[in-house]
């Protein structure tokens, strides 16, 4: 790639010598100059460009078009038509358009007349003496048939000083433009020459051309031009630089060289510096195509353009620069990143590069840059970029103002406990000639807006430390943020105990608090009785009267939280009395929980705070139930063990206490526990859903003698123990067997469960027909797990074990198909399998009614339902027919006897069989 910031760049634009051409020497043998004579005849669209103008030059032909001379087809010997192609003019002339190939470019086809004519001539004024000149023309013989006369021209110029003259010879008729030329150096006295195309052949039968690009022009020595190496043919627009042209051979002796730029068209002399054979420039700022060469001449006519001659034509080329062109915002903030949007014009190639300068110090090659500043102030960006070409631009400049921040600050009360109002205020402030517009708070995962700046109050609910952030904007837009940690210390967890107390205890107050990070704690004791306040830890307490107290401690920590918490108290009187009751004391069967409910009291005031409760005091006078939060009425149950021999007695004792040293005089009570019957039942196996009813077995085994009787519960059975699965259907049932003593009413029950198991089903078509020796498969169609099939009797079937088995029709025969499923259960089905034999036709019969051999009987053809019997005379008249054959034929016909003969039959058995056909003869 080229440099994108090209300065004083040097092009050299060279001259080179026929020994360092990259191209053939005949090529440059000679240079021409501008033609001063240049017919091309032009170009058009219509077929015909009219006559020749005669500011062109003149002929001595006739002009040929159709208008002209309707109805004669083409130019005729001795006319000329100017036309751009040839085709369907002639039929014996090639088709062509004009020697570039260009399909409008007019051309003069000429048919040459058979004495000499002039094609073309021309009269040529101010010319320089002693220049060297070249006339010359593009030919084409159109003649499309070799044997034709060929075209030949002849070249003339006349001057002052004589003739000179050219002929091309016999042009060949090979459809192919031949390129004519002659040179000629004017005389001292050039004066006015004539130019001259002339017919040199004989007319007739061929001597047909065109003729195209007359040219007369300037021809001398040649006039190489090239850049110098170490420049490009392309440069940048709007860079300054130089242009340096370098010939290869200098002017000879009495001649000038100078260099030309095109000029809308026109070639025009430029100034340069002269250097030997180098010419040096200023190139052009503006982006373009510029086209340069270096004409010479006799120095004396190096103005004239008539009598110079030119290099080959070089081609510069300026490209222009990319447009540089950005958006970004007027004003931002500090540390915000703020976006910079290129919309420079790339101006030709894609703009490929950007050079950023936010005015920081700070630089960036992106096309759109985000970038952010760090501290406020006024910056100014620029940028430059560079296109794909290398060509870059100018640098653009915009300002930009970055604003000052916000302070953002805030404080909060003290202390701060877990579940404690804590105010939080806010200490922010703006910079000069702004406020603060928002303020944005996030405490806890909670986000609050409070644009007034006002004191507020949050609750922490557990201690720990929480950050709290601040975000606050100012009127410009900027935010501004801290965070704080706030170490939020706990509470302490109050708890203590108010033990059962009498008026005849000391009551000693357990303090159970907590505190979750072990700091020191201070304690404030009120007990409720207007005695002066306790600040032990454990405090002990002696009440003077009985009565509702409220407790209450007061807890504070070493970082001043503190916590309060009351309970109620009551002293007690001094005098409890233990009770109870038994219930259902007469009916206390052995599996059932026995219930004694609590009616013990204090005499003179309170409650009684702890029951003892011996419910085997006779045999394990140690082991007690201690309710030390009992309440008038509660119930109290006990499980004894369970007895089926014969009943047992038990002693119930219970003490009550309404304080620590405050204990009542027992209370007992023998209580008789009744025995319970012992219950068997074996629950039965698996049975099948159709297997039938089953008799349960359940029954007493206490042997205690006692009378009674049991009864059966649940899906499928009967009272007296009978389970039908068919009324259970499949599926897995509880059954309950409760047996109950009729003297004591004393009852147990046991559970068990019985499984049905399902019963595979099966579907078999009932009857079937099959052709004797024939073979059908025969089809169980059954639902069920694990499914498993037997045949019987296996007689002409493939496989008995199969659903699908193939049977061989062999004799009539009955099967059945048995289908066990997983579970053993099995269920059957019955099928009928037909044999049809094949039909025997007696040949023939006597129906004369003697009882022998009177109807026609085939043996086997009833068996086959839906079967046709249709006979026929030897007339094709049908004599009988009929659907199945349970009334055999009698050899009658229309209730008349038919005569004897030969009738013939077709019998379709149908199920399977092909039609059958015969004769039969009636004999009488």
């Amino acid at each position: 790639m080229r440099s994108s910031f090209l300065k004083n760049n040097l092009i050299t634009i060279a001259f080179l010598a026929s020994a360092f051409l990259l191209f053939s020497t005949p090529a440059f043998c000679q240079s021409l100059g501008d033609p001063i004579v240049n017919i091309t005849f032009g170009t058009g669209s219509g077929k015909f460009g009219g006559r020749l103008p005669p500011a062109s030059g003149t002929t001595t032909y006739t002009y040929y078009d159709d208008a002209s001379f309707p109805g004669q087809g083409f130019p005729q010997d001795g006319q000329y038509t100017i036309t751009n192609t040839s085709a369907g003019i002639n039929q014996v002339w090639v088709s062509t358009s004009d020697h570039t190939g260009d399909p409008g470019g007019y051309y003069m086809l000429v048919n040459a007349a058979n004495t000499p004519g002039i094609f073309y001539t021309r009269n040529v004024t101010e010319l320089c003496a002693g220049t060297k000149y070249q006339f010359g023309a593009f030919i084409k013989n159109i003649f499309s048939n070799n044997g034709g006369n060929p075209p030949n021209v002849k070249f003339q110029i006349e001057t002052d000083a004589g003739v000179i003259q050219y002929d091309t010879g016999n042009i060949p008729a090979d459809n192919t433009w031949h390129a004519y030329t002659m040179e000629f150096t004017t005389p001292a006295n050039a004066g006015t020459i004539v130019l001259k195309m002339i017919n040199n052949g004989p007319g007739g039968y061929g001597n047909d051309l065109a003729i195209d690009d007359i040219t007369f022009r300037p021809y001398g020595a040649p006039v190489q031009v090239a850049f110098d190496q170490s420049s490009s043919t392309q440069i940048c627009a709007g860079v300054p630089q130089t242009v340096k042209i370098v010939s290869a051979t200098a002017a000879s002796q009495g001649y000038s060289q100078k260099v030309q730029q095109k000029v809308n068209g026109v070639w025009t002399d430029i100034v340069a510096t002269v250097n030997g054979t180098q010419y040096s420039f200023a190139a052009p700022l503006v982006a373009g195509t510029y086209n340069y060469r270096l004409i010479s001449g006799l120095s004396a006519n190096i103005d004239n353009s008539n009598c110079v001659v030119a290099s080959n034509e070089l081609v510069l080329t300026v490209l222009p620069q990319p447009i540089p062109a950005f958006t970004a915002p007027a004003d931002a903030c500090p540390g915000n990143p703020v976006s910079f949007r290129d919309n420079s014009v790339s101006n030709g190639a894609a703009v490929s590069s950007w050079l950023w300068n936010f005015g920081d110090g700070q630089s960036s090659n992106l096309q759109h840059p985000v970038h952010s500043y760090n501290a406020a102030g006024d910056y100014t960006v620029s940028l430059r970029v560079a296109n794909g070409n290398g060509c870059s631009s100018v640098t653009i400049t915009q300002p930009i103002h970055i604003n000052a921040l916000p302070v953002a600050a805030f404080t909060i009360s003290n202390p701060a406990c877990a579940n404690r109002p804590i105010v939080i205020t806010d200490a922010s402030t703006a910079p000069s000639g702004t406020t603060v517009q928002s303020r944005v708070w996030e405490i806890e995962g909670v986000t609050l807006n409070k644009a007034d700046g006002q004191p507020f109050v949050h609750t922490f609910a557990a201690a720990g430390t929480y950050a709290v952030k601040l975000t606050v904007t100012s009127s410009t837009g900027c935010p501004s943020t801290t965070t704080q940690q706030i170490v939020v210390k706990p509470l302490p967890v109050i708890d203590f105990d108010t033990p059962p107390t009498c008026i005849s205890d000391n009551t000693i107050f357990t303090n159970r608090t907590t505190i979750a990070d072990n700091s020191a704690l201070t304690y404030l004791w009120n007990f409720g009785d207007n005695t002066p306040v306790s600040t032990a830890k454990d405090p002990v307490h002696k009440y003077q009267s009985t009565g509702n107290y409220t407790i209450t401690l007061t807890v504070s920590t070493a970082s001043g939280c503190s916590e309060t918490k009351s309970k109620p108290f009551t002293v007690n009187g001094a005098t409890p009395v233990a009770d109870f009751e038994v219930l259902n004391k007469n009916s206390l069967c052995s599996n059932n929980e026995v219930v004694i409910q609590n009616k013990s009291t204090v005499v003179e005031f309170g409650n009684v705070t702890r029951i003892d409760l011996y419910y085997d005091y006779g045999n394990t006078p140690t082991l007690v139930e201690t309710d030390n939060n009992p309440t008038p009425g509660k119930m109290y149950g006990h499980t004894y063990p369970q007895t089926h021999a014969g009943n047992k007695t038990y002693k119930v004792r219970m003490l009550a206490y309404s304080g620590s040293v405050c204990i009542s005089q027992e209370k007992t009570e023998n209580i008789n526990i009744l025995a319970t019957p012992l219950v068997v039942f074996t629950q039965p196996a698996a049975i099948c859903a159709n297997n039938g009813p089953i008799q349960l077995n359940g029954h007493d085994e206490s042997g205690s003698g006692i009378p009674g009787s049991g009864i059966y519960t649940g899906t499928g059975v009967s009272q007296a123990g009978l389970f039908d699965p068919a009324v259970s259907g499949p599926g897995k049932f509880v059954i309950q067997y409760t047996y109950t003593f009729s003297t004591t009413g004393c009852s147990n029950t046991i559970s068990r469960e019985v499984t049905v198991d399902p019963v595979p089903t099966v579907e078999v078509p009932g009857n079937i027909t099959i052709l004797e020796g024939g073979s059908r498969v025969i089809t169980a169609n059954a639902t069920g797990n694990g499914l498993r099939y037997a045949w019987l009797p296996v007689t002409g079937l493939s496989d008995a074990t199969i659903a699908s088995p193939t049977v061989t029709g062999i004799a009539d025969i009955t099967y059945r198909v048995t289908v066990t499923n997983d579970k053993g259960c099995q269920q059957f089905a019955d099928m009928v399998v037909t044999v049809l034999k094949t039909p025997l036709m007696p040949n023939a019969f006597t129906p004369n009614g003697d009882g022998i051999n009177d109807i026609w009987e085939i043996k086997y053809l009833d068996s086959y339902p839906g079967c046709t019997v249709n006979v026929f005379n030897r007339y094709g008249q049908k004599v009988f027919s009929s659907i199945g054959y349970s009334t055999p034929w009698d050899g009658r016909a229309n209730n008349g006897n038919l005569t004897p003969g030969v009738y013939y039959y077709i019998i379709d058995p149908k199920n399977g069989r092909k039609a059958m056909s015969g004769a039969v003869t009636i004999i009488r």
